[in-house]
């Protein structure tokens, strides 16, 4: 069953919060100077009834409401409920400037939370799946209010808070963690008298901007270490291994998969929220590069891994037909921005159109994701991919050295790529193009995992690959968008008018003309790769082969230490993985 439906509404700069956090060692002062200052610099403070606020902070046991960028808490606020997403990220670093989006509850319970229907609920089903909620930790807030109102026009413009809250412990602490905070919360976005008030308050009362969120320092209180919050990223990089002579194939990719399961982890509840379009996209990109070791390796993986592609290519078609919704998304608004009023307004049907085709695929996506095969995929990966592998004392796959093996696996989907190029030309079909687009990610991906082994030679290749596919990739998204808006016409909505399908014409002829002239680029970017870029990599690949003794010895496991057999590098040290259509 789809999930409710979000209004556009609940969404963007409406629902954010502008907040000054102070900390505070005497809120009496604080008191005292309000008390003296009721009216300052065109602001006037009004005292309000004090609160009391009790709050429960939620994630699941791994951390899918946090990789989301979100902090989940459920208050009762004088006997009243609500639930409420808190961004994790400023846009701003002198203020607190967050995604916040809150609705009432009928109860304080978690239950309650997922029997309700609106901005908050929704979302929290969908990061959540068939995951349960766990308590993280409690504050109870005594909250002294005031009312900040311009002189001017009486209006309410901000809310001054004095917080006095303490924190439940973890065990071994019998008393809770205390903490006391100013808090200035604008109303509106025209904050410049506000700014002058967080600047007197933090002179005259001897404040200083807090260091920490309320929620960092209740995870603190209870001693919790969420995983690292890395830097959303168009397309995420990859953690990547150099080999050594000692390496085993069969170490190499399995180490390779743990570290790319562990970025599908960190990546997927984003995804899941379904309100960025690059994070799904991250996130299938993390999913072909796992398709791209069970491929490339399979020889040397476990049988039963090698056998589980067919689930993961699974996951990657709804993905992909999420991220086709994106994309002829993207390109509607495009082309709406370039249009009259009324020609915006005679699209706008079309428009709704693709964005109910969007959630549609959502949601079968969660489906998917949270079905049971799926799930216990998932979590029987890690403990496959922990197993050692047997380590033979006789020559075989299982110990057949990397550095041996991947020069053959480059070669031959090199090869493939060379063979598909060669024959396009300017009469070359659709599908002619999309075979080279296919060939091109494969041995990007496969280059991906091996390039610190062979540093410059590989990274200058994978440059030349990701312009290649970058181009590839926007002449196969033309041609999808004009395909999907020629069926559309043919068997139009009743929504749709005949303006619109007009328009729509326009559109599919503007995709058309910009596949053909991509048809030119393609040919240049591939030029860049058969010459100097190929040879310099497979002569530094040979290189590398010849330190390889013909006859396995006795075969390493993997060390995870620093000094082990592979060594982990950072994504910089290759170029950006960011290619359109990846």
């Amino acid at each position: 069953m789809p999930l409710p439906a979000r209004s556009s509404g609940d969404a963007g700069e409406a629902s954010r919060e502008l907040e000054w956090q102070l900390a505070a060692t005497d809120l009496g002062a604080v008191r005292h100077w309000i008390g003296r200052h009721p009216d300052l610099d065109g602001l006037r403070l009004e005292p309000l009834p004090a609160q009391q606020l009790h709050d429960v902070y939620l994630d699941t046991e791994d951390w899918r409401i946090f990789r989301a960028g979100f902090a989940l808490r459920v208050r009762d606020k004088d006997g009243r409920f609500e639930a409420t997403l808190k961004g994790l990220r400023s846009a701003r670093d002198d203020v607190a400037d967050r995604r916040e989006l809150t609705e009432p509850l009928a109860e304080g319970r978690v239950s309650a939370l997922a029997r309700a229907a609106g901005p908050v609920a929704s979302r929290v089903r969908d990061v959540v799946g068939v995951k349960a909620l766990r308590r993280l930790f409690e504050v109870r807030t005594s909250r002294e209010r005031y009312a900040v109102r311009s002189r001017e026009d009486e209006s309410e413009v901000a809310e001054l808070a004095l917080d006095e809250a303490q924190f439940s412990r973890g065990k071994g602490h019998r008393t809770p963690m205390a903490l006391k905070r100013v808090e200035l919360e604008a109303l509106d976005r025209d904050c410049a008298a506000l700014e002058g008030l967080a600047a007197r308050l933090r002179t005259d009362c001897g404040l200083h901007d807090a260091a920490e969120s309320k929620f960092a320092a209740g995870l603190h209180s209870v001693a919790l270490e969420p995983p690292r919050m890395a830097e959303r990223a168009r397309e995420a990089e990859p953690l990547r291994a150099a080999l050594r002579v000692s390496s085993r194939t069969a170490d190499f990719a399995s180490a390779a998969l743990r570290r790319l399961l562990d970025e599908w982890q960190a990546q997927e509840p984003a995804a899941r929220l379904g309100e960025d379009p690059e994070a799904l996209h991250a996130l299938r990109v993390i999913g072909r590069r796992m398709d791209s070791v069970l491929s490339l390796f399979c020889d040397y993986l476990p049988a039963a891994l090698v056998k589980s592609r067919p689930k993961l290519k699974g996951l990657l078609d709804c993905m992909g037909a999420v991220r086709d919704a994106d994309i002829r998304r993207e390109a509607l608004r495009a082309f709406g921005d370039s249009l009259s009023e009324d020609d915006r307004g005679a699209l706008a049907p079309l428009l709704r159109h693709v964005e109910a085709e969007r959630e549609e695929a959502q949601s079968r996506m969660l489906r998917v994701l949270d079905a049971r095969p799926t799930r216990h995929w998932l979590e029987r990966l890690p403990a496959r991919l922990a197993r050692p592998t047997p380590a033979a004392m006789s020559p075989s796959p299982r110990s057949a050295k990397a550095l041996r093996v991947v020069p053959d696996l480059i070669r031959y989907r090199y090869r493939k790529l060379r063979k598909c190029a060669r024959r396009l030309s300017s009469e070359s079909s659709m599908s002619e193009y999309h075979n080279v687009r296919v060939r091109t990610k494969k041995l990007r991906y496969a280059l991906e995992a091996i390039a610190p082994t062979y540093t410059q030679p590989a990274n200058e290749m994978l440059t030349a690959l990701l312009e290649l596919q970058g181009r590839l990739g926007t002449q196969h998204d033309c041609e999808v968008i004009g395909d999907y808006l020629t069926r559309l016409a043919a068997h139009p909505p009743a929504t749709i008018g005949s303006r619109a399908l007009f328009l729509m014409g326009r559109l599919t002829e503007m995709q058309a003309r910009k596949a053909r002239r991509m048809g030119g680029k393609i040919e240049k970017s591939w030029r860049k790769l058969p010459g100097r870029r190929w040879k310099a990599l497979r002569r530094r690949m040979e290189e590398l082969r010849d330190e390889v003794p013909e006859t396995p010895s006795a075969p390493h496991g993997i060390d995870q230490s620093t000094e082990g057999d592979i060594v982990i590098a950072s994504a910089g040290d290759g170029p950006a993985a960011d290619a359109s259509g990846a």
